[in-house]
């Protein structure tokens, strides 16, 4: 039972940290970014923020970018 929490927490931390990173990533390649999009980071899943890193230099706008978190 402890060990199951533990691997909970660790996975919560995994994923607080990718969002973490990944809002890294957009406030550095994209001047403008607003609330909108680190809300719609904060809200999608954590496969869409893994897909999203793995292609952020290919994104060419903050309105790309927003339709990416959309879908």
């Amino acid at each position: 039972m402890v060990i199951r929490i533990f691997k909970c927490a660790e996975e919560q931390g995994e994923k607080k940290g990718e969002r973490k990173l990944f809002k890294t990533l957009v406030k550095g390649n994209f001047e403008g970014f607003d609330d909108k999009i680190m809300e719609l980071i904060d809200q999608a899943e954590t496969n869409k923020i893994e897909e999203l890193s793995e292609k952020i230099f290919k994104i060419k706008d903050l309105k790309e970018l927003e339709e990416e978190l959309k879908q």
